[in-house]
């Protein structure tokens, strides 16, 4: 016979609701402004969008894969990430135009999203890390604290997911044109 531990009962009732309050989600997209960012979106993760064939860029049109332990092959696999992203309900979608900041702002919302109660809080980055000069591929990485895959690089397609959105993005012409860069922190 099973009976209800009256200490957990205890610790269950101490647990703040975070996740259903309206503030919380505002007062972390006040801080992801405040870090740098243009704009910043509370999103369902239903929104995001995954394929496999944006991993495929990455093999084929960018000279660090495999370079970089936040890259593919080391990143979670397109399958990998879309069963990540059914454990969770809420994201934050950050806008901004350097992908070395928003690596940064999305790594410092992670942190403050957990130290209010958000445990599952994980943030994506955009491009590659460029944390370590070079990336030893073959031992753990050891910036852990600091160091997370990109979107692009755990196969979410960022265009359509941004585009779910009505946020802006579009692919460059010419390298003159400004850059909207997206960052991704999972919230739950």
């Amino acid at each position: 016979m099973h009976t209800k531990d009256p200490a957990v009962s205890g610790i269950q009732s101490t647990v703040p609701s975070y996740q259903h309050s309206h503030n919380v989600y505002d007062s972390l997209i006040n801080k992801a402004r405040e870090l740098g960012c243009e704009q910043a979106v509370t999103i369902h993760t239903n929104t995001i969008a995954v394929g496999r064939w944006v991993q495929l860029k990455c093999k084929y049109g960018c000279d660090e894969y495999g370079k970089k332990l936040t890259c593919p092959p080391h990143a979670p696999s397109y399958e990998e990430t879309k069963e990540i992203l059914r454990e969770y309900h809420k994201a934050l979608l950050l806008h901004g135009h350097l992908s070395w900041q928003m690596r940064y702002i999305t790594a410092e919302i992670e942190k403050i999203a957990f130290s209010m109660g958000f445990y599952k809080a994980f943030g994506l980055g955009a491009g590659p890390c460029k944390l370590c000069e070079n990336c030893e591929t073959t031992a753990p990485c050891i910036r852990t604290m600091d160091a997370r895959p990109s979107m692009e690089a755990c196969g979410i397609d960022v265009y359509q997911t941004v585009r779910n959105h009505n946020l802006n993005i579009e692919t460059l012409k010419n390298k003159s044109d400004e850059v909207n860069i997206y960052g991704l922190v999972l919230l739950e």
